[in-house]
């Protein structure tokens, strides 16, 4: 018989204490794709700032944005419109951060060559209404 621990529980800080990762080359990916609302194209990169420890998002720092890897695109009046009446409201009964890390995985693994896969995930959550 194989005994198995159990990992002890470790809370983190709250903020991490490096600098979040930018990257121009993922925000210029993310301007060949369709919003993930509407499946229009023409859209902004907009972070996600809320966090969700459950998904390593921790929120932004003191003065400083959301790495982008907690990006998605949505179209400019969209993107306005998550800005005025807040996050958690806007994404209320979706799962914004699920949608980040897949797109942001494909990205890292395929690069530029992701786009057709990426677009065919968000078309699929425009089609179930559900991003």
């Amino acid at each position: 018989m194989t005994a198995f621990r159990i990992a002890s529980h470790v809370a983190p800080d709250q903020f991490p204490k490096r600098k979040p990762a930018k990257s121009k080359d993922y925000l210029a990916f993310l301007h060949e794709l369709p919003c993930v609302i509407t499946g229009a194209y023409g859209i902004q990169a907009a972070h996600l700032s809320m966090a969700s420890p459950r998904h390593g998002h921790y929120g932004r720092g003191k003065g400083r944005k959301a790495p982008d890897r907690w990006a998605l695109p949505l179209s400019p009046e969209l993107h306005a419109r998550q800005h005025d009446i807040g996050e958690e409201r806007f994404w209320k009964g979706r799962d914004p951060h699920t949608l980040c890390l897949v797109i942001w995985g494909l990205f890292s693994d395929m690069g530029d060559d992701a786009a057709p896969f990426a677009t065919a995930i968000i078309n699929q959550h425009v089609r179930d209404g559900k991003p």
